[in-house]
């Protein structure tokens, strides 16, 4: 059902309560012991996505074989493609592959952050947006490929992002917000920061969270919503969360509060873009939050 589709509002409920209840035991142990097994990640997503479909099938009746192909494509090639992103894509393999064939006197501390933004720009923008185009055949506005009228909600997002200020503040203070902000830790040196080099970063920044929005928002929400609307967000949280490992575990799991917020915002104006400009912003901010707390000089 593409137009319109029906939807228990108390099935979404107990759908998304059960998601949460097998994601965050999942999220503590990644955390407690499983982050040292090779190829966990890639079970983590695996199982996220199978977990999530018999999940739709026992508390809403929903069966695999109910949605349509567009539907099934779209989640096994959004798990798939997530899969070599989290494994592949980050600033560690730079480190571990490419960086010892760039000349020393050639490096800055953003290439490993830029292998890490283009990654995300390759694998979550361009894959899907070509997916859509020419697998799918849809329209890319459909998806949420557009900014024109996708800025409706505008006072929404504003307030989300007044609401996290204050959250902000108080994390940055915390000792494993501050080694793990700012994202491309090199670009400070003792205690000064290259004001060049941080601007440099928080393009690339804003790279990666449109990108990342228009995977996590715009490919899996939409791509699945058409058949399902509100019942696809407990999917694209249960990924987006184990999507944040690395990060400090109280941000992996506000991701589930953030994935189902933005998620919902989404497919109510069809458009991903005022989230990744919220993302972007709540980034900038605690990124200078950690800078402030940590007393550094800008150069």
């Amino acid at each position: 059902n593409r137009g319109s589709p029906e939807i228990d509002i108390r099935g979404f409920w107990r759908l998304a309560l059960a998601s949460v209840v097998i994601l965050a035991p999942l999220n503590w142990s990644w955390y407690a012991w499983a982050r040292a097994i090779p190829g966990a990640l890639t079970l983590y997503v695996v199982l996220g996505s199978l977990a999530y479909l018999a999940l739709l099938r026992w508390l809403t009746g929903v069966r695999y074989a109910d949605l349509s192909r567009d539907a099934r494509f779209v989640i096994w090639s959004a798990t798939l493609l997530l899969i070599p992103f989290l494994a592949f894509g980050r600033s560690g393999t730079y480190h571990r592959v490419f960086e010892q064939f760039v000349p020393r006197d050639a490096r800055t501390p953003l290439f490993a952050f830029l292998y890490f933004a283009a990654s995300s720009v390759i694998l979550r923008f361009a894959v899907p947006y070509l997916l859509v185009r020419f697998k799918l055949r849809e329209a890319p506005r459909d998806f949420g490929y557009v900014v024109r009228g996708g800025t409706r909600w505008r006072w929404a997002y504003f307030g989300l992002f007044v609401a996290m200020v204050p959250i902000i503040l108080w994390a940055s203070t915390r000792p494993d917000f501050q080694s793990s902000y700012p994202q491309a830790r090199g670009i400070v040196a003792g205690n000064e920061v290259s004001l060049e080099l941080f601007i440099a970063y928080h393009a690339a920044y804003f790279a990666m969270f449109l990108s990342g929005e228009s995977f996590w928002r715009g490919y899996m929400t939409f791509g699945l919503g058409r058949d399902l609307d509100v019942l696809a967000l407990p999917w694209m949280v249960m990924l987006y969360s184990i999507g944040h490992y690395g990060k400090p575990l109280l941000e992996v799991n506000a991701a589930i509060i953030a994935g189902f917020v933005l998620g919902y915002l989404a497919l109510r104006h069809r458009s991903f873009f005022l989230g990744a400009l919220l993302h972007w912003s709540i980034a900038l901010t605690m990124d200078l939050a950690v800078l402030w707390q940590r007393g550094v000089v800008w150069q």
